[in-house]
């Protein structure tokens, strides 16, 4: 397996549910970048030593081992991720995509190269796999704002995230802070605009790798 946002709410719950239920699971890479003078085994180390991870420490200490922590960014292209490190997840099989920036103040580039670029790249390295069953990508209810319900069903872009993606990468950034509010339609925020974009982009590769959203 390998998982995006493995050190947030979510991902950590997931591994450790992961570790606990599916015994015949041989190896799961997580996503980690350093930070604040952690590498990334050290980052790992005080993931599992969390109270949620407290009864796997006491019944079954030998499952931790099967964490791998893999040292990239999901905001850089390629996910950051060194050559050494692409061909050592050759085998993975199943992705849970569940980087993300939840902050709803975000400037639109970080939150489109976090949320939409991020999501992107995912979807490039799973079409790669020769193994992949399964990209699952963590969405959010949040994505489509303007609705009261929402069906399980890919709603209208509120752009083109390819060319979102484009903009962001070339225009300069105060001139894309000034345009924002026009740009993204005057939605609530840069989370719910950039996370709406990843539901396409998701969409854009389903013919190319299985994928799942999860909202």
């Amino acid at each position: 397996l390998f998982i995006t946002g493995g050190s947030g709410f979510m991902g950590k719950v997931l591994i450790e549910k992961l570790l606990r239920s599916c015994p015949d699971i041989k190896t799961i890479f997580i996503l980690l970048r350093p930070l604040k003078g952690k590498s990334i085994e050290e980052r790992l180390k005080t993931i599992t030593a969390l109270p949620l991870f407290e009864p796997i420490r006491k019944v079954m200490p030998h499952v931790l081992h099967k964490l791998r922590p893999i040292q990239g960014d999901i905001t850089e292209l390629q996910m950051g991720l060194s050559d050494q490190d692409i061909n050592r997840m050759r085998n993975v099989s199943i992705i849970f995509h569940s980087a993300a920036s939840v902050r709803f103040d975000d400037p639109l580039k970080y939150a489109v190269f976090m949320n939409t670029r991020g999501t992107r790249e995912v979807m490039k390295f799973a079409e790669n796999l020769q193994n992949i069953k399964v990209v699952l990508h963590v969405s959010t209810t949040y994505s489509n704002p303007d609705r009261h319900t929402v069906e399980e069903e890919i709603y209208p872009p509120l752009a083109d995230w390819k060319k979102t993606v484009e903009i962001c990468e070339k225009m300069d950034e105060d001139v894309i802070n000034i345009l924002t509010p026009q740009y993204t339609g005057f939605m609530p925020n840069t989370y719910v605009f950039s996370k709406n974009l990843a539901e396409h982009v998701s969409n854009d590769y389903k013919g190319k790798v299985p994928v799942v959203i999860f909202r």
